[in-house]
Parts: structure tokens; C-alpha cells; sequence
């Protein structure tokens, strides 16, 4: 049996990660859609701009209206960081990358994840990334995005 690559997301102990307040009323709808599969962000019931991270009120018109929609889980890698020493419980095996991914639906919108499936030193801003949804947390309660070259998660 041949050994993984570091980089792939078994290096990644999923049950360890802190978690978060997953009933936080600000952030609910998208932790229910993660969970379901489907990337969730905000988007202005008012003027129709999305937003992400999720906000009470639209900077661009104040309205408190929201919805929340689903938008395709693919983008282009924008910035990214490899991150060489352990920060927190569940990433203990280093080197990683982090990436902000511009969303193709909506190219102001930007999600940070973990860019898996690629060697870090093989990871360049402007690349297409598909989500893929991973359980994690002690019971597998929160679900994440991660994010793989599209060439891979198509």
C-alpha cells in the first residue's frame, strides 16, 4: 500500500477542531447548509448584494432584509497562505494551505478554507477550486469546506 501525500485531508485530525457555536443565529444558515452540502451566503433582500461574512444590516443600502442562498461552491483562489507550524487542535500536521476563494457567482464574495488535494508548493493564486463538504468535530456535528483544484473535484 502506497503512502498518501502529506498534503491530502487525511493529515487533518477533523475531530479535534474547535468548534464553533453552530446555533450563533448570525452564522446558523450557513453551518445548516454546509451540513446539507451547499454553500450559503447572505444576500440583501433590499438591493440584492450577497455578503459574506454574514452581517445584521447591508453596508451597501442598511437594510436589515436577508435571505440566504445557495451559490455553486466554485472559485478561483485569490490569496493564500502555507502555514508551517501547528496553530490549533486538528492542524497539527504541517505544511497546509489556507486560501480566500473569490466565488465564480460572485466574485465579491470571498471564503476561506482549506485548499486540499495539491501540494502546497503547487498552489497559485488564480487557480480553479471546487468545495467538497468534510465532517468534522468530535461526533461529526459541523461540517467544512474544503477546497480542491477543479481538474480534481469536478
Amino acid at each position: 500500500m502506497e503512502a498518501s501525500p502529506f498534503w491530502e485531508e487525511k493529515m487533518f485530525d477533523l475531530d479535534q477542531i474547535p468548534m464553533p457555536d453552530l446555533s450563533d443565529p448570525n452564522f446558523a444558515p450557513f453551518w445548516e447548509g454546509t451540513h446539507n452540502h451547499q454553500l450559503k451566503i447572505q444576500k440583501c433582500g433590499a438591493c440584492e448584494t450577497h455578503r459574506w461574512p454574514p452581517r445584521i444590516n447591508c453596508r451597501t443600502c442598511r437594510s436589515s432584509d436577508v435571505e440566504w442562498v445557495a451559490v455553486e461552491p466554485r472559485g478561483t483562489l485569490f490569496t493564500y497562505t502555507i502555514v508551517g507550524r501547528p496553530t490549533a487542535r486538528g492542524f497539527s500536521s504541517t505544511p497546509y494551505t489556507v486560501g480566500f476563494v473569490a466565488l465564480d457567482a460572485v466574485p465579491n464574495v470571498r471564503i476561506i478554507g482549506n485548499v486540499v488535494d495539491v501540494d502546497p508548493s503547487a498552489v497559485a493564486i488564480g487557480m480553479s477550486l471546487t468545495g467538497r463538504f468534510v465532517a468534522a468535530g468530535p461526533n461529526e456535528e459541523m461540517t467544512l469546506i474544503h477546497w480542491s483544484p477543479t481538474s480534481i473535484g469536478a
